[in-house]
């Protein structure tokens, strides 16, 4: 006699977990599988937070960003123009004229608890995907450091 199991987790379903695993065993970041979706989330806001800016700005900060010798991981996601999501240590206390700069230089954040889709390490092709893939051992740069970078990098600030 043959059983047979109807609920084998799918091809899909199996991915998900591995990137979900890795993403979790090999950075420590906390992760979520979308029940719907089978995508793979980072929640942000207690060890990774993450700033958002259009791709032709965000460029230049991350050009700022490594002439001081730090690296962020950056995930694209395709759009007209694209954004790039720079991830970061947990935000930390700013002046209110710092939070006003982001807003003046249309630079976003999520707030704490929100998520992001983690694309597949290897994805650096299509769809949502990695620009700058995160490395082990890789310390995340400080939330203000890429805050400074961008209101640096911006002529709207001036100089500081």
């Amino acid at each position: 006699m043959t059983a047979v199991i109807d609920d084998q987790p799918t091809l899909a379903e199996h991915q998900s977990d591995q990137r979900a695993r890795d993403y979790t065993d090999v950075f420590a970041w906390p992760t979520t599988i979308d029940s719907v979706t089978g995508d793979v989330r980072l929640r942000l806001g207690t060890t990774v937070d993450a700033l958002i800016m259009r791709a032709g700005f965000a460029g230049e900060v991350n050009n700022f960003l490594a002439r001081h010798m730090l690296r962020a991981p950056i995930i694209v996601v395709p759009g007209d123009p694209d954004d790039w999501i720079f991830l970061t240590q947990p935000r930390t206390t700013m002046r209110m004229s710092s939070w006003d700069d982001l807003v003046r230089i249309q630079v976003g954040w999520k707030r704490r608890g929100d998520s992001v889709l983690l694309p597949a390490l290897d994805n650096v092709d299509e769809g949502v995907r990695w620009l700058e893939r995160p490395q082990p051992q890789m310390t995340l740069p400080p939330w203000t450091a890429v805050v400074g970078a961008a209101r640096s990098t911006s002529s709207l600030c001036g100089t500081w």
